[in-house]
């Protein structure tokens, strides 16, 4: 009789298991919508400031709190439903278990520990049967996350970052070559972005790459500070494959100023320090004085202790240009990799950070990536890159003179800057003519 009825405890053991986790699972995927609206209505306050939109994200956020709160009541009501529908099923079966169970021991045929341990035997048997059957597809789902996250640990990197494996050299010349490279990043492999790239640069001298977006420029930065390998060809310094090289040794010599430098939260002293953890105040002070830093610094409420806030937002797009110049200066590497460092600045912050650049490249190896005419005419050769070659190289005055590729960039900033100044011309004529 007990095993006859013990499928309905499957059964209610399965139901109220299922409700429970459906129930909460709902709850959290409505409740975490809520949570990223404000999340990022937080991280991005200035652009809701700007839109004068505080009201619209709050009444969003409400919105989905007040729609998670209504799928919960009802889904509390089918909870409730429904785990007393299992419940019924579960007592219904304890009831007619004790009266048969009574029936026997009445009529002499069972002992009633006998009763009892059929009865408990076959009650929790089936309970935990139903419950199981609906874990069963989580644990499947846990198995195979904690393969991927085991794969994840064993899987050993193509790029080794052990430090003290590989070769160093006791003083870098800071000559570079890349021989014949050929590279597609791993997500779009299908997408040559370099074929059978050459291109030398000699101790200290400075290397500017110009071009169109997508024509390879910050790969070579890329394959320079090792974070990909080449497909095909080798990168070579001081005629030594880098591959060979310990990395972070390797990386300890390069310094890297970006289009849009990464400040971290804290002091300035701390960002700054970032090039040289033994740095002293006095070495800090000195960097940031080359960087044309340090009157700006000074000028702060705390100096060098003055936080920087999250991303480096409490400074302005100048100021932490100069801030990672001043790191890149305390790293004092022997090659300088500069990606855009000035793009993104006004003429004066430019100007600052162009002349703290200056003092930087000085006796480096330095390649340079940049649009403006203003950064790469001075720089000891030119080279133009389209679609992962370079086509034409020399000093500015001679790329001009062959009239090429290099030459029309040249001609389509050069309209560029005139027209800017045309509309500026027009708008205060239009300003003279209304004061008259």
């Amino acid at each position: 009789m007990m095993l006859a009825s013990s499928p309905l405890m499957i059964v209610a053991g399965a139901l109220q298991t299922k409700i429970i986790a459906s129930s909460t699972t709902k709850g959290q995927k409505l409740f975490g919508q809520a949570s990223e609206t404000s999340s990022e209505a937080l991280g991005g306050i200035r652009t809701v400031y700007s839109f004068v939109a505080e009201s619209l994200i709050a009444n969003t956020h409400l919105k989905y709190l007040h729609t998670a709160m209504n799928k919960n009541i009802h889904k509390a009501h089918l909870m409730a439903a429904g785990i007393g529908f299992s419940f019924f099923f579960m007592f219904a079966v304890y009831a007619l278990g004790f009266w048969y169970g009574g029936q026997l021991i009445k009529d002499n045929e069972m002992q009633i520990g006998d009763v009892l341990t059929v009865f408990f035997s076959i009650m929790i048997g089936a309970m935990g049967i139903g419950q199981a059957s609906q874990l069963s597809p989580d644990i499947a789902k846990a198995k195979g996350a904690a393969l991927e996250v085991f794969n994840l640990i064993d899987r050993t990197p193509e790029i080794n970052f052990n430090e003290g494996i590989g070769v160093t050299l006791p003083n870098i010349q800071g000559k570079i070559n890349f021989n014949k490279v050929t590279f597609a990043y791993p997500t779009r492999s299908e997408t040559t972005v370099m074929k059978k790239l050459n291109l030398e640069v000699l101790p200290g001298q400075t290397i500017a790459l110009v071009g169109p977006s997508g024509s390879g420029k910050s790969t070579i930065i890329q394959l320079l500070e090792r974070f990909y390998d080449p497909n095909n060809g080798e990168v070579l310094l001081d005629d030594v494959n880098i591959k060979d090289f310990d990395l972070k040794w390797y990386r300890r010599n390069i310094g890297l100023v970006s289009q849009e430098p990464i400040l971290f939260s804290g002091t300035i002293t701390e960002n700054i320090k970032l090039g040289n953890p033994e740095a002293s105040d006095e070495e800090i002070e000195q960097a940031a004085k080359m960087a044309n830093a340090y009157d700006f610094i000074m000028a702060q409420p705390k100096g060098f202790k003055t936080k920087v806030g999250e991303k480096g937002t409490q400074l302005s797009g100048g100021q932490k240009q100069r801030v990672a110049i001043a790191r890149a200066i305390l790293k004092d590497p022997k090659i300088l990799l500069l990606d855009e460092a000035t793009s993104a600045l006004d003429a004066e912050s430019e100007s600052l950070v162009q002349d703290a650049l200056d003092k930087l490249m000085h006796g480096r190896t330095t390649i340079i990536i940049a649009h403006r005419l203003s950064t790469v005419r001075n720089a000891d050769r030119i080279c133009v890159m389209l679609k992962g070659k370079i086509v034409e190289q020399g000093t500015h005055e001679k790329l001009l003179e062959k009239n090429g590729v290099y030459a029309s960039l040249v001609s389509k900033q050069l309209d560029t800057n005139n027209e800017e100044e045309l509309i500026k011309k027009d708008k205060k004529d239009k300003k003279r003519k209304k004061i008259l």
